[in-house]
Parts: C-alpha cells; sequence; structure tokens
C-alpha cells in the first residue's frame, strides 16, 4: 500500500469511528437535553455512573460537536449539542470574576475550583468554533474575552494557588502549550495581536526551556532555568503530548515566529537549546533507561 493510500484508509477509518460509533453514543448517553450541557461519567454501556459534571469537559465537547460540523459534516443535531454545552457554560460555570469552576452538579451547581485555567481554554475554543460555524460573530468576542481572563489569571500573582510548597522552583509546559492551540483557534475567527503575540511567546518558552536535544526528548517539568531534574516527577514524559507540542509547531509554519519558519517537522535538535503537569492516560514513558513504559487505550474518549 502506498503512502497516500495509507494515509486515505487510516482518514476513513477515524470518519467512521467518529461518525458511527463516538458521536451517537456520546449524544444517545452524555447529551442532558433536561439541564443542558454533557454528563461526563459514563460506564462503556452508556449507564451514568455519576451526575457530576466536568466544566472543561464541557468546553471539549462543544468544540469537538462544531468542529465535527465545520470539518466532517453538516449534521445538524451536532450543532444543537454544541449550543446545548455552550449555554449550560454561560450559564453555569462562571463565578463573578469570570474564573470557571472545575465540576458542577447536573444543575450546574457550582461543586469544585482549582487552580488552573483549562476550563478556559476549553472554553474559548467552543466559543470560537462555533462561531465559525454559525457566522455569529458574539462568539468570537466571547472567546476573545475568555481568553484574556485567562491570560489575565494566569499573569496575576496569588490569584492562582501554587501547585508546590514554597521554595520548590519547578516550571511545566501544559499551559504553554495548549495557548498556542487556543491562540490559532481563535485567530481563525477574530483578529487581535494578542493572539499572535501568545502563540508566539508559548514557542519560545518551548524552545528555550523543555527541549532537550541531550534526550531527544521534550521534558514536561523542568527548573526555572530550564535544568533538568533528576526525579521520577521531572523524569517522566507522555510521549502522546510531546508529539502534541511538536505538530503545533510544525502547523505554525505558515507565519513567522519571530525565531524561526518550518516547512517540515522541526526535530528536538533543529528548535531548541534547552539543556506540565499535562500528562493523560494515554502513553507515558520515561527518560530513564530502567524506567518501564506503559500504555492505557481508552474507547469513545472526548
Amino acid at each position: 500500500m502506498d503512502k497516500k493510500e495509507y494515509l486515505r484508509s487510516w482518514a476513513e477509518t477515524y470518519k467512521n469511528d467518529l461518525t458511527n460509533n463516538i458521536m451517537p453514543f456520546w449524544l444517545s448517553h452524555g447529551w442532558d437535553k433536561e439541564n443542558g450541557g454533557i454528563y461526563t461519567c459514563l460506564n462503556r454501556d452508556g449507564s451514568l455512573m455519576d451526575t457530576t459534571k466536568s466544566v472543561w469537559f464541557q468546553g471539549r465537547w462543544a468544540f469537538i460537536c462544531a468542529f465535527a460540523y465545520n470539518n466532517v459534516e453538516k449534521n445538524q443535531e451536532w450543532l444543537e449539542a454544541a449550543k446545548s454545552a455552550i449555554n449550560f457554560i454561560e450559564k453555569h460555570c462562571f463565578d463573578e470574576n469570570g474564573h470557571m469552576y472545575f465540576e458542577v452538579t447536573a444543575e450546574g451547581k457550582p461543586l469544585r475550583k482549582r487552580r488552573y485555567v483549562f476550563s478556559e481554554t476549553f472554553a474559548a475554543i467552543a466559543f470560537a468554533e462555533y462561531s465559525l460555524a454559525t457566522g455569529d460573530k458574539h462568539y468570537a468576542e466571547r472567546a476573545l474575552q475568555v481568553f484574556h481572563d485567562a491570560q489575565r489569571f494566569l499573569s496575576t500573582p496569588g490569584f492562582l494557588p501554587s501547585k508546590y510548597e514554597a521554595g520548590v522552583e519547578m516550571q511545566s509546559h501544559s499551559i504553554i502549550m495548549i495557548l498556542i492551540n487556543v491562540g490559532s483557534r481563535l485567530r481563525a475567527v477574530i483578529d487581535d495581536p494578542t493572539l499572535t503575540q501568545q502563540i508566539d511567546d508559548s514557542i519560545s518558552l518551548l524552545r528555550r526551556y523543555f527541549m532537550h536535544p541531550e534526550f531527544k526528548a521534550l521534558l514536561e517539568t523542568v527548573g526555572p532555568k530550564g535544568e533538568f531534574i533528576d526525579t521520577n516527577a521531572a523524569r517522566t514524559i507522555n510521549l502522546v503530548i510531546a508529539l502534541k507540542r511538536l505538530g503545533l509547531l510544525w502547523r505554525k509554519r505558515s507565519y513567522a515566529t519571530g525565531i524561526k519558519t518550518y516547512s517540515t517537522p522541526p526535530s528536538l535538535s533543529s528548535t531548541g537549546h534547552g539543556t506540565g503537569d499535562g500528562t493523560s492516560n494515554m502513553v507515558v514513558s520515561s527518560t530513564s533507561e530502567t524506567a518501564a513504559t506503559s500504555h492505557h487505550k481508552t474507547t469513545r474518549r472526548i
């Protein structure tokens, strides 16, 4: 099988899985048509394990529905599901400062707020993608507002509690990476210089601190100047997340970053001089020669 046929075959497989497995499953079992939004704790048979709703998942679901509508097929049910989640987010998921909750009840009562702004980032790309689907500029402007709020929260000392105790000097790249994606998504629907500036700043930070050619790896947690920290926590990296970072750099090749533009996927040796939390349940490995590599596959994951 030649390369084009190979890619075409896998593209068809993924499309079939999305349209005939993933979307029908979540629309049938997860969509809360009474309260709005999406339930996020389902068994494999679709039964509800817990009515608690993850807030970042509301934004991620709305984005996926709108993105599928824009790029796969004009399925009106997908667009309606996106709007349901967006309405739920707007009605229930922001506090008086514009900071978003992490978990709410089925009806939208706040349960938990965390030190992250991941709920904001997913809400922003959901608003942007829905604006692209509908042509409603209100949601583009709302996306930019949420993006600016997230930047404000991140830059305001003390607003978001530190992960570590005083004296522990570490930095992770999870939020650095996701802000590249947020800026990119929002630029498709609204023109604002802060979006490009955020993309450039994030790419610069990844190159400066987290890319370590000596390991042929993109480290997730480093010291304040990009130093390698020889602990289990700092040695552990997520290969899927690392590939996402490099993919984001590659996709930004269409505009000058002020550092370098790429016509092919960048390598660690060409993009960094450096010596996140951000791990998920997909693939975890370690820079340690003796560390084990573990795999955990999920199905119907949004």
